[in-house]
């Protein structure tokens, strides 16, 4: 194992409790929903074998990551831009965010537009660096240099990390599951678009003969799963304090303070898109 970086017993635990096949599981669930009501996934499909294939490979990536020695990084969904999670061959080749070892928010786009691929099925950036750095062949006697020099990359956009605790003491607003882009906002905003859109779809929707309502149930108790981690991720913003894991002489610091536009932004998204009283309705219908 050499230099795997998370060889020790409490990382053996947190990838044997990882929960990222069910996650993914549901997201790939509510994703087949709304493109079944969009109309642009027939089910049985060839597209929609393509479909569940790209989520298996997604998520099959993530495991073997784990067995490689490579903790969860929920701040990788960070570090692209909705105008690159939107372009189809930015993501084929780049994927949608910076490392399988995401929880990935699959990458659906905005009602109306066309976007990028929906799942991770390339390695990201930050996967071929922390490798690099577990097991690239090096001499004893340039083992120490070598390693320093990698490791000193740590401060690059394309390799930001935050692992299992960043994310569960809740007050970085950048490690997030389940997030995906560099602006938050526009991201819960996209997704409260999307779950807003899918509630007025199923009201409309003709069921076949041997359907039953539960069908509608399970569809719209997704879109509000999916609206309810939007909010999450606008509820980080305020008060959210970034932390940073660099060795002192990064020239970042450590803790960074949510920047005042950001935090009035989320709250205002909250109040007129949730907390209002049409927010997320269904009509007596």
């Amino acid at each position: 194992w050499g230099r795997s970086v998370a060889a020790d017993d409490a990382q053996g635990a947190r990838a044997r409790h990882c929960q990222y096949g069910d996650m993914a599981a549901e997201q790939l669930a509510y994703a087949l929903d709304v493109m079944a009501a969009r109309g642009e996934l027939e089910p049985g499909s060839a597209q929609a074998e393509e479909f569940v294939r790209a989520y298996i490979k997604d998520t099959l990536m993530h495991e073997v990551g784990h067995t490689l020695g490579l903790r969860h990084n929920f701040r990788a969904s960070r570090v692209y831009t909705e105008q690159q999670l939107a372009d189809a061959d930015f993501t084929r080749e780049h994927g949608t965010t910076g490392s399988v070892m995401e929880y990935n928010a699959i990458n659906l786009p905005q009602p109306g537009q066309r976007g990028g691929v929906p799942f991770m099925t390339t390695l990201g950036p930050y996967d071929y660096w922390v490798i690099e750095y577990a097991y690239k062949p090096i001499t004893p006697e340039h083992e120490s240099a070598e390693l320093r020099r990698i490791a000193a990359r740590s401060d690059e956009p394309l390799l930001a990390y935050g692992t299992d605790e960043d994310a569960a003491y809740g007050i970085d607003p950048e490690t997030i599951q389940l997030d995906l882009g560099a602006d938050p906002i526009a991201y819960a905003a996209k997704r409260l678009a999307i779950a807003r859109e899918l509630f007025a779809r199923q009201e409309k929707r003709r069921l076949d003969p041997d359907q039953s309502y539960a069908v509608l149930r399970r569809s719209l108790s997704y879109a509000i799963s999916d609206a309810g981690r939007a909010v999450g991720v606008l509820v980080r913003q305020i008060g959210g304090v970034r932390t940073l894991r660099d060795h002192p002489g990064s020239g970042r610091d450590p803790l960074l303070p949510t920047d005042e536009a950001t935090q009035r932004r989320a709250l205002e998204l909250i109040a007129h898109q949730v907390l209002a009283i049409d927010g997320l309705a269904l009509t007596p219908t």
